[in-house]
């Protein structure tokens, strides 16, 4: 009688094992939210946010009180989130050109060198794109 409990249990146990795995593989395969931010996998050909992250770093130069324009090292990470329209939040490393304010084409502009000129910093951008509206504002920018 003992037995027969013993191989009840394990076997109990066994099938709460099972329904457990299932719930996590189920979970894995589900999909998204709709409407959560998701991690763009391959940031440097995204043509959105390519095009968010030029206006915010517009923005950025525009509002700063230097004299040399600063320009995008490195993307950190990337998301987009679908609401109405298209929320793109960036984490970003940003430096000082050489070009003066106000450069034409920041990308062609060399990083300054040198612990006296060379100020990077850290950004957060949260950029709203409204396509069908033609409307792109920033929502957010944070840097340190």
């Amino acid at each position: 009688m003992a037995a027969q409990g013993a191989s009840a249990a394990l076997l109990l146990l066994a099938a709460v094992l099972l329904c457990f795995a299932g719930a996590v593989r189920g979970a894995e395969l589900r999909p998204r939210l709709l409407g959560a931010p998701e991690t763009i996998v391959d940031p440097q050909n995204d043509e959105g946010l390519e095009r968010a992250l030029q206006f915010a770093m517009t923005a950025y130069n525009r509002a700063s009180n230097d004299m040399y324009s600063s320009r995008v090292v490195r993307i950190i990470s990337a998301q987009k989130q679908i609401v109405a329209g298209v929320k793109y939040i960036m984490e970003v490393e940003i430096a000082r050109t050489a070009c003066t304010k106000p450069a034409t084409d920041i990308q062609r502009c060399a990083f300054l060198q040198g612990p006296q000129m060379a100020k990077r910093a850290i950004c957060n951008f949260v950029v709203l794109t409204v396509p069908w509206r033609n409307q792109v504002e920033l929502l957010e920018s944070k840097c340190h």
